[in-house]
């Protein structure tokens, strides 16, 4: 009887443990399809926006070239400015007002150099960022893939010996599990059936009672549902046995 029962059990827990796999099977697979694809694009998308970085870099050095060839040319033209000055005292004001003008000119595009200079060490700092974090999303990405394929491995491990367990524990207890899969029993119709069939001889309501887990005032509805469908009850020696034509069809 004890063996009987715990076989019930057993079935009943393997059951829900196939639900709860295939299910947490599913939910795995679905969110690691879709991390895996967030990741992907955003890695397709850096060397695009490094490449695009590259360029503004190039940009910015030929910029600087131009405003360093024109830092030249304002030189020059300062010292010649100064030249004149000297050779034609009378427009050494307005020569004056010229040269200030172009010192001024070489500050702003000295200005100019240096904001460029600045905004070329950002990029290069956010460059340098960027493929030290594609660095780290494919090595995540690599990781992931194979923790997902080691947890779908050992799922499927899990789901093939529940199945296992599952037929041999049908096997061994094959009048229980036909009458629950035809619908013919629930889970408390199981365990008084289950206690019946381990007692060929029969057994008294007071001996079902002291065996079953269930409430007592349910038993005898219980063996009421089961006559003449599972049960058979023999008035003589005032017990219930297993109906004759399963009794043969099982043993």
């Amino acid at each position: 009887m004890a063996e009987e029962e715990r076989m019930i059990t057993i079935i009943a827990e393997i059951k829900q443990d196939i639900e709860e796999l295939v299910s947490r099977n599913t939910v795995v697979i679905s969110n690691t399809n879709q991390a895996l694809e967030s990741v992907e694009e955003d890695i397709r998308a850096i060397p695009e926006y490094i490449n695009t970085l590259k360029k503004n870099l190039e940009n910015l050095k030929q910029v600087n070239a131009e405003l360093e060839q024109k830092i030249i040319q304002t030189t020059q033209a300062i010292e010649t400015v100064s030249a004149e000055s000297e050779i034609n005292e009378s427009k050494k004001r307005e020569l004056d007002e010229t040269e200030t003008e172009k010192r001024n000119k070489k500050q702003n595009l000295e200005t100019s150099i240096s904001n460029q200079q600045n905004e070329k060490n950002r990029l290069e700092q956010e460059l340098e960022h960027l493929s030290s974090s594609a660095k780290n999303k494919e090595e995540a990405y690599n990781h992931l893939e194979v923790k997902s394929k080691q947890d779908l491995e050992e799922m499927e491990q899990k789901i093939h010996e529940t199945q296992a367990t599952l037929a041999k524990a049908k096997e061994d207890n094959k009048l229980i599990v036909y009458l629950m899969d035809a619908g013919l029993l629930d889970v408390p119709e199981a365990e008084i059936v289950a206690i019946v069939a381990s007692h060929p001889d029969g057994l008294k309501l007071d001996e079902i009672k002291g065996k079953v887990s269930m409430a007592l005032v349910r038993v005898q509805p219980v063996l009421n549902n089961l006559l003449e469908k599972v049960l058979e009850y023999d008035s003589y020696s005032d017990s219930y046995r297993i109906l004759e034509t399963l009794r043969k069809e099982f043993h």
